[in-house]
């Protein structure tokens, strides 16, 4: 059964909020923030994070400087499975904050909102500098 089936708020971020959901690779260039969503197995705080993904995308954008955009993105399994071999320790389900191809921002499972919030403004402070 695919992530889409087993999770209607997963399906939610493809079909309403147009997402993509990206089986393979990320565009070379870009900033993303891509949902892992533990595809290997059914996790319970997989639906509550796919329910706050889009406002969490929106803190992301208003973090960033002007000209400067992220978009959201959900991983298919084989983009999870070479993600969390590639990242040592990785516990699913995760946000990730893609540079293009290059994973620059790790925050694993659920968090409450302050966490999220510290979290995302350590990860993308040295963008918002660097443009």
């Amino acid at each position: 059964m695919s992530i889409l089936e087993t999770y209607p708020l997963v399906r939610r971020l493809v079909e309403e909020h147009r997402m993509p959901l990206v089986e393979t690779d990320l565009p070379p260039a870009g900033l993303r923030l891509l949902f892992l969503p533990s595809h290997e197995r059914q996790h319970l705080e997989t639906p509550d994070i796919a329910a706050v993904l889009p406002d969490l995308l929106q803190v992301c954008r208003k973090l960033l400087p002007e000209g400067v955009n992220i978009e959201g993105a959900v991983a298919g399994s084989a983009l999870e499975a070479r993600l969390g071999a590639a990242i040592d320790g990785l516990s699913l389900p995760a946000l990730i904050v893609m540079d293009g191809q290059t994973p620059i921002g790790v925050i694993a499972r659920m968090r409450d909102w302050a966490d999220y919030l510290a979290r995302f403004k350590a990860i993308l402070a040295p963008l918002a500098v660097a443009h």
